[in-house]
């Protein structure tokens, strides 16, 4: 496993201080409440199972390359098989495999272990950096690479990768804690959905919201999930 730095010394970032620090530029780089600001810092723009990037350690502290091998991809490729019958079906599909990159990927850096910063769906912090555990900036940005690499393979019929979302704290101002999200839309109807595996726990199948239940109070319920 490789572990990579960024340039320059980095303080570690929890979601809040991130989010603050961003406010600004992903308020005006996308309307309502999608921005590319953390998709710009950490994401690698076309990612492939042959290489690409995970963020671990919170707000991306450590960023190591990984590698699949095409049996694991073929692996990947298989929860598309056969096609999704209709959207709603594709995106349990997707959800599906979200979850089985985590695996995979986990393997190698650790990462499948319990991620005891979810409990009651607030942010906990990680003062010793463990890179085990990811906050919601990890795990969207990853989120977004996994759908990605998806997406550039030509196994998404129904659905269009987006920028994040975010909503919570003080782009909301409001008590809810900071939070971002990896998001779809469905070709068909144009509908928004946000895919949060910060709300189960490191290698589950993640919930799909629509964009609008996720967005409103904090956390969402598990029943109004796509």
């Amino acid at each position: 496993m490789s572990h990579e730095h960024f340039a320059g010394v980095r303080l570690h970032r929890a979601c809040t201080a991130a989010l603050v620090c961003l406010l600004a530029l992903a308020s005006c780089q996308a309307p309502g409440h999608l921005s590319d600001g953390f998709l710009r810092l950490y994401a690698k723009p076309n990612p492939s199972h042959s290489s690409f990037y995970q963020c671990h350690g919170f707000g991306c502290t450590i960023v190591s390359r990984i590698e699949l091998s095409e049996a694991e991809w073929r692996s990947v490729r298989a929860k598309f098989q056969p096609p999704p019958a209709d959207a709603s079906e594709e995106r349990r599909r997707i959800a599906e495999a979200v979850a089985l990159l985590q695996r995979l990927v986990g393997a190698r850096t650790g990462t499948s272990a319990h991620q005891w910063t979810r409990q009651d769906y607030h942010l906990r912090p990680n003062p010793s950096i463990d890179p085990t555990q990811m906050d919601c900036i990890d795990e969207s940005v990853n989120t977004w690479t996994y759908l990605t690499m998806v997406a550039r393979d030509g196994l998404l019929r129904d659905h269009a990768v987006e920028k994040l979302a975010f909503a919570g704290g003080l782009s909301d101002f409001s008590l809810d804690p900071p939070r971002n999200a990896a998001v779809i839309r469905a070709i068909g109807s144009g509908r928004y959905f946000a895919i949060d595996p910060t709300l189960v726990d490191a290698g589950e199948t993640p919930p799909i919201f629509p964009l609008e239940v996720w967005l409103a109070s904090w956390p969402p319920p598990m029943s109004a999930q796509d």
